[in-house]
């Protein structure tokens, strides 16, 4: 299949153009293998298809304490300082609360608004959209304008609680076809399920953060069984993580892209 190029983001697209812009846009995610890898040219493509100046997609992860945050994932345009250090609680701030009650959250100027309080930014134009993967949130999409005259109006609101889906959609299966594509993968969730009857299989194997828990419990017990000790299976994890760094690099930091 040959490779498709993303469309263009302009700073307004044109009314008349959006369902073909929004069109070759599906067409591109659809195409990708990886789509975890290109959420920096997503939000891109998001920003401009709503006319955005900044645009970040949020997914859970869970932190120290095994409990799910939202954090930063990928994002275009300004970012505010440190961003991609902090996490979120559902609940907290807007994208907490959007993420808490799986509903769209539009302001025409977050300083006038009754998000005010929960905000973190200045005044401007917010859109916070749920991204939904097997029936549960799965992060949010943010998009913002810097001042009240960028209005996103409620044809914004509505595009973007679009591509919240869309991105959700792409995201479960990218998952899906990856364990389909992994002898690995199956064992593993098959053994997953053996233990826990009960469990849903097509959300286990859409949900990255638990089904690489469980990856790595099987390659941990897949070792263990093979005769390897202690020291051989530490030398095991470190050339994974040795491979990860040489794969993706450092982590985001938080300068713009």
């Amino acid at each position: 299949m040959s490779a498709i190029e993303p469309p263009p983001a302009p700073a307004a697209p044109p009314a008349d153009d959006l369902p073909g812009r929004l069109q070759r846009l599906v067409a591109y995610v659809s195409a990708k293998e990886r789509v975890d890898d290109d959420l920096a040219e997503l939000a891109r493509l998001t920003a401009g298809l709503l006319g955005a100046e900044a645009c970040s997609i949020m997914l859970f992860k869970e932190d120290a304490e095994g409990h799910p945050a939202l954090r930063v994932s990928a994002h275009w345009g300004d970012l505010p300082p440190g961003a991609y250090a902090a996490s979120v609680a559902p609940g907290e701030g807007i994208a907490g609360r959007v993420a808490a009650e799986g509903r769209p959250i539009l302001a025409d100027d977050v300083a006038h608004s009754p998000y005010a309080a929960l905000g973190r930014q200045g005044g401007g134009g917010f859109i916070c959209a749920p991204i939904a993967i097997a029936g549960r949130v799965a992060g949010v999409l943010n998009l913002s304008t810097r001042s009240a005259t960028g209005r996103f109006g409620a044809e914004g609101l509505a595009l973007a609680g679009l591509l919240g889906v869309l991105l959700g959609v792409a995201l479960q299966t990218q998952r899906l076809q990856a364990v389909l594509r992994s002898r690995f993968a199956q064992r593993a969730l098959a053994a997953e399920l053996r233990d826990d009857p009960g469990m849903d299989a097509v959300r286990l194997g859409a949900d990255a953060e638990r089904m690489a828990r469980v990856l790595g419990r099987s390659f941990f017990r897949e070792l263990q069984g093979a005769g390897f000790g202690r020291d051989h299976i530490l030398s095991a994890a470190t050339e994974l993580i040795g491979a990860l760094n040489r794969s993706y690099g450092s982590p985001p930091g938080v300068e713009g892209r």
